[in-house]
């Protein structure tokens, strides 16, 4: 990974530096045609050279700085390819590792903080209202128009008012079954395919540090550098990549878990608020 960071800080900085020792070169190269002339000629030559020296620096610049700027915008792109493909076959299995954390990580925001995001306190407070004024139906309807886990299994509680309270818990657990699983679905995958790639980036390394061995064993000795260059490159590619795979699916997994465990202790505290509410209810009645 540093050879090839190197390797594109040079390429980089090679073609600024060809740029400024161009025209250096074409001055000095000016300079020794100016004192040439004076020594040769009348004074009268010399406004010669002085007005068409500077014209051949300028396309000598200009066509120094064109191909400066096209290899700084495809260096990134040309190592990085040269970095995955030295990485050999275990860079594609990690690689698809990644792409699936992706995937899994778009899927479970979209549910979490989307499906399932909702207002507690708002909503709670205008059950609460249509509970005290006696509209149980309306409670239900109000319940019914969000798909959340939480207002499901509120509706649950709602629709069961007229049992008693052990039915009413049963309800409430029945769906909390049901909703629970609908949270927690598939983060623990995050975590399993980051450790997963960086196992595969340490397999991967260990692959690339046994063909570095085997050719300073027995390679020739034309061979031997290339081969070692090979296997370790391999080594630290698989290595590196597998961390920037592992990293960022480990952090995802956090957020996650942290935001469900935060709507299974909304469903708790909610749940139980209701139940008392509709047993309040039910002795007012």
């Amino acid at each position: 990974m540093r050879l090839n960071l190197f390797a594109l800080l040079a390429v980089m900085v090679l073609p600024f530096a060809v740029n400024a020792q161009v025209p250096d070169t074409t001055a000095a190269d000016t300079l020794q045609t100016m004192e040439a002339d004076s020594a040769t000629s009348a004074p009268e030559a010399v406004e010669v050279p002085e007005e068409t020296a500077p014209a051949p620096a300028e396309p000598v610049e200009s066509g120094a700085e064109a191909p400066a700027e096209e290899e700084v915008k495809g260096g990134f792109f040309s190592d990085f390819a040269r970095f995955f493909r030295e990485g050999g076959p275990a860079m594609w299995a990690i690689l698809i590792f990644f792409v699936v954390g992706i995937v899994i990580f778009i899927e479970r925001v979209s549910f979490l903080f989307g499906t399932a995001a909702l207002r507690p306190e708002a909503f709670m407070a205008k059950l609460a209202d249509l509970i005290r004024k006696g509209s149980i139906e309306g409670a239900i309807a109000e319940a019914a128009r969000y798909k959340a886990p939480l207002a499901r299994v509120i509706e649950a509680a709602l629709r069961n008012y007229r049992g008693t309270e052990r039915d009413i818990q049963n309800a409430v657990d029945e769906m909390a079954l049901a909703e629970l699983p609908r949270i927690n679905s598939r983060i623990s995958y995050l975590a399993m395919l980051a450790n997963v790639s960086t196992m595969v980036g340490l397999l991967g390394t260990i692959f690339g540090l046994i063909t570095a061995f085997a050719a300073v064993a027995a390679a020739d000795p034309e061979q031997k550098s290339l081969m070692l260059a090979n296997g370790i490159s391999q080594a630290m590619n698989t290595t590196a990549f597998g961390l920037i795979s592992a990293i960022p699916m480990l952090i995802i997994h956090s957020v996650l878990s942290a935001r469900a465990d935060k709507l299974v202790d909304q469903i708790d505290r909610y749940s139980v608020m209701v139940m008392n509410m509709l047993a309040a209810a039910r002795k007012g009645d």
